[in-house]
């Protein structure tokens, strides 16, 4: 059901029509790049009843892709496609603490997100925004008898400042905030959660 509402919020986004657009409304492209800062995670219900795990991770890459839809006025909505990964710094279980250099975390997202853009009569806007959808959680690690993908809900909180060098151009700063439900890897579950920095460019048609 999740998943069903939230493709239904990304068609709805994607298949505005161009004529009805109000005066002043908008369709952009938007991308970012940036730092995603993955939190330290516990793995529970580990097989066999093997106990509890925790991974911390390396600092990693994220990136977005969004097709959005302006409303000339505060509002904009879009749909989002991400891909962060985050190589495993540390595994510790029963007490043993490992260093690997080839685990890690990749999450793929699908978003519907939502803006509030704050119009200071200048080239600067700061925002604030949250979304809801999909995330696909991917677990590698030779270190214990995981390896997999789950598809689990997911949502994020942002918050930023855009300068805009043009009607049509902006460029932005901003911080997310993304977590996800807990995923199940071979029986065994943890959650995702991330402190992302990232810079964007916005283009507006």
């Amino acid at each position: 059901m999740k998943k069903i509402l939230v493709s239904a919020a990304a068609l709805a986004i994607l298949s505005v029509p161009m004529t009805s657009m109000a005066a002043g409304d908008s369709v952009y492209l938007k991308g970012n790049v940036g730092v995603g800062m993955a939190m330290d995670s516990d793995i529970d219900n580990m097989p066999e009843n093997a106990g509890t795990a925790k991974m911390t991770f390396d600092s990693g890459f994220i990136g977005t892709a969004a097709l959005g839809y302006d409303f000339a006025g505060p509002f904009r909505a879009e749909a989002e496609y991400g891909w962060q990964k985050n190589d495993i710094d540390t595994l510790s279980y029963r007490n043993r603490i490992g260093n690997f250099n080839q685990g890690d975390l990749t999450t793929q997202s699908i978003m519907a997100n939502g803006y509030f853009d704050v119009d200071t009569g200048s080239p600067w806007s700061p925002y604030v925004g949250a979304g809801i959808g999909w995330a696909k959680v991917d677990l590698s690690t030779p270190a214990l008898p995981l390896g997999d993908n789950d598809d689990v809900f997911a949502y994020q909180l942002m918050a930023g400042v855009s300068y805009n060098f043009s009607d049509q151009l902006a460029i932005d700063a901003q911080y997310r905030f993304f977590d996800t439900q807990d995923a199940t890897i071979q029986g065994a579950d943890f959650g995702m959660t991330s402190n992302d920095l990232m810079l964007g460019i916005r283009y507006t048609f």
